[in-house]
């Protein structure tokens, strides 16, 4: 399942600022709310629980069955009774099958395993959905900040249209056309401010924190973290992904049915006890005796039984296989989204960014000399701002996809 979610559709993404430092949104911060997420969602709590009823389940496989007592009574002559015994007492205890109990119990330790392994896939899905919404409230706080700047900066012009518009031969068109632009931008920050409460208030939901718990405003790295090798990544998802390991384990199961189900062909004893009392209080006779059953009737029953444990078994491995194969694939598109997003929020950082803010400078130079038009100047002004935005964008991007890839292939 994918559980990056579009931190970087749109631009009102942001809230509320706090008074509080700014916390950079790093790996150390990322695993404490990874850390908060498994603790108290209850879908890990769930999982947790799962897995703890599986090890008890092992505790339940029974060695013996349980013995068997019987009682009859004689309806006959005095002399007969007396002779005979005309009560009955029988205790029966049938004996385990070779090798049926230890099948069971690896059979129950590999159910167990796979349980720990789903539970530890459960808290690795919480803390990932968490550290993704920590992700897109700090892109979210990115957001606002540039989005405050651009209304410094639309101010700061209005400012100049109105000294422009003082001098002989000049109109207010300017300034009016300025004051425009800042009143939508306001109405966006404030839209953005609401969709940043949204946010936080998830990720309260997710930690189990109270719903108007405050956050201090988040920052993302200034530059992209490592991009990690797919084929180091690959080689780690045997050993590591809890859903490969959870089937591998299934797969020793199914081994284990196996083997469970050609014991249980074998022939069943029993011991028994039996013996005749005389109502008058004489034992009369104690016999003992070993019974056996015969599973020739069912014995194609029993052939067919182990077939099928043997098809499940095979189907069990290729279903490994699959799982890995599958993973093998996200693990190669979450690298290339990896890698893609780090790569433009270096460019966007870089040249991208500073050839448009070059020609900001230009054009707002020029417009202030009444050498270029405003529209030239707005344009300029949302290009770089754009650039800006997205280069914010692609850093959360790229720790989206890390987040993901280490869903995958966790860390030990």
């Amino acid at each position: 399942m994918n559980l990056i979610r579009p931190i970087f559709a749109g631009l009102c993404v942001a809230g509320s600022l706090h008074a509080q430092e700014p916390k950079l949104v790093n790996d150390s911060f990322l695993d404490s709310i990874r850390k908060e997420a498994a603790a108290h969602h209850p879908a890990a709590k769930s999982s947790a629980l799962t897995s703890d009823a599986a090890l008890v389940d092992i505790r339940g496989v029974r060695l013996w069955d349980d013995p068997r007592v019987g009682l009859s009574l004689m309806g006959a002559e005095s002399p007969m009774r007396a002779n005979q015994g005309d009560i009955r007492l029988s205790f029966e205890q049938p004996l385990p099958k070779p090798g049926l109990y230890a099948a069971k119990i690896s059979k129950a330790e590999a159910i167990e395993r796979a349980k720990r392994e789903n539970a530890r896939m459960s808290a690795l899905q919480v803390g990932a959905a968490a550290a993704n919404d920590a992700i897109e409230l700090a892109l979210a706080d990115e957001s606002i900040r540039l989005q405050t700047s651009q209304i410094d900066w639309l101010k700061s012009m209005v400012e100049n249209a109105k000294e422009k518009a003082i001098n002989p031969g000049s109109t207010s068109a300017d300034a009016l056309r300025l004051e425009s632009e800042l009143a939508q931008e306001n109405q966006v920050l404030a839209a953005a401010k609401r969709s940043r409460d949204s946010i936080s208030q998830s990720l309260n939901l997710r930690l189990g924190r109270p719903l108007e718990s405050q956050w201090p405003t988040l920052t993302l790295t200034l530059n992209p973290a490592p991009t990690p090798i797919a084929s180091s990544e690959i080689a780690r998802i045997q050993r590591l992904n809890p859903e490969v390991r959870s089937m591998e384990e299934m797969a020793h199961a199914a081994d284990a049915e196996v083997r469970i189900a050609d014991r249980n062909r074998l022939p069943q004893f029993a011991v028994g006890v039996e013996s005749a009392i005389y109502s008058g209080g004489d034992v009369r006779s104690v016999g003992i005796g070993l019974k056996m059953s015969l599973p020739i009737i069912n014995h194609a029953s029993y052939d067919a039984q182990i077939h099928a444990a043997e098809l499940r078994q095979k189907a069990a491995v290729q279903d490994v296989e699959t799982a890995r194969l599958n993973v093998a694939d996200q693990v190669l598109s979450s690298v290339t989204d990896a890698a893609n997003a780090a790569a433009q929020a270096r460019a966007y950082a870089g040249e991208v960014y500073e050839k448009a803010d070059a020609a900001k400078r230009s054009i707002e130079a020029a417009w202030i000399s009444s050498e270029s038009p405003l529209t030239d100047l707005l344009d300029a002004n949302r290009s770089l701002f754009s650039i800006e935005l997205q280069q914010r964008r692609f850093v959360a991007m790229q720790l989206a996809a890390i987040e993901q890839l280490n869903l995958l292939v966790p860390r030990p």
